[in-house]
């Protein structure tokens, strides 16, 4: 039964293996060849990323994986389950001699078998990713800007300073990275919503914000919070494909107050913002500070896990 990679053509048998094998799994969305298609055709896609089986010609099972480590499920027509142990197998292969050091995987919490094969193929969880929103009639009003602070727009070279606010958020994350994914992005054409709270006297930085605003963006309210999407804006996120959810809020801050007060800022202080009437938000688990600051203001949604193994040389 052998493995290839991509060719011409097959994501309509992979929207078809995926509509039949998942199909049963709760929250259930099923995918068209375009769709696939459409990933395919991005600048960092690869075709040898792509590995499908086949049985008698006809392809009976696929998995895939990123350039940043994150690898699908092996996906298998009903009758062809044994080769998620090859397709798993190559992708792990290709990765190592891609020199990627961790494969992960995000799926949905209640997506049972799927997360027990990744625990018996040496996954481990290592967060959740939280979902919040907020309705902005309900937020807190804001105390006066103290005379100790000030908020300006953010500038690119501040950015190894916004780093340093919350470190391990962008453990995996280079500076160059962030700059052109904040400052080069199709979708963020306002680069003045990105703020920063300083010290009018030494110009540090106390706390940094992001906000999205987009009409054509989806709201938060209305989408599947469980679903493994990270959200455009999010910090930390900025490796990642997204979900482009409008009022999308992110914060990295010293002082939880000191992130009151820029919140209060991003929504007054931001050309077309005022029509926003709600927010949204994602944090990782595993940077607590953060989780508990958007639990004082927003209220949780979903979330979702993260499974990874380290790949040794």
């Amino acid at each position: 039964m052998p493995i290839r990679s991509y060719q011409s053509g097959d994501e309509e048998a992979q929207a078809r293996i995926y509509n039949i094998a998942a199909a049963a799994l709760p929250g259930f969305k099923p995918t068209k060849p375009e769709e696939i298609a459409r990933r395919y055709h991005a600048a960092d896609s690869d075709s040898k990323m792509r590995f499908y089986a086949t049985e008698n010609g006809e392809v009976v099972g696929y998995a895939v994986f990123s350039y940043v480590g994150r690898l699908s499920f092996p996906w298998c027509l009903p009758g062809a389950e044994m080769l998620r142990e090859p397709l798993l197998s190559a992708m792990l292969c290709e990765m190592k001699k891609r020199d990627i050091t961790e494969a992960w995987a995000a799926y949905r919490a209640d997506w049972s078998p799927v997360l027990a094969f990744l625990r018996g193929h040496e996954f481990t969880e290592k967060r959740f990713m939280v979902n919040f929103f907020a309705e902005t009639s309900c937020l807190p009003a804001a105390d006066r800007l103290p005379a100790n602070r000030i908020v300006e727009h953010l500038q690119s070279d501040e950015l190894p300073r916004v780093v340093k606010l919350t470190p391990a958020l962008f453990v995996d994350i280079d500076v160059h990275t962030l700059n052109r994914f904040l400052w080069e992005n199709p979708y963020y054409k306002f680069p003045e919503r990105l703020l920063a709270l300083k010290d009018p006297g030494t110009g540090e930085i106390h706390a940094a914000s992001l906000l999205v605003s987009d009409d054509r963006f989806a709201d938060p309210t209305k989408i599947d919070s469980s679903m493994p999407c990270f959200r455009l804006g999010a910090f930390g996120t900025e490796r990642e494909r997204h979900k482009r959810v409008n009022g999308l809020f992110s914060c990295v801050f010293r002082n939880e107050s000191d992130a009151d007060l820029l919140l209060h800022a991003a929504l007054t202080t931001t050309d077309g913002t005022a029509k926003l009437t709600l927010l949204a938000a994602q944090a990782p688990s595993d940077v607590p500070a953060l989780c508990s600051w958007y639990d004082r203001h927003f209220q949780r949604q979903g979330s979702f896990p993260i499974f990874s193994r380290e790949l040794l040389p």
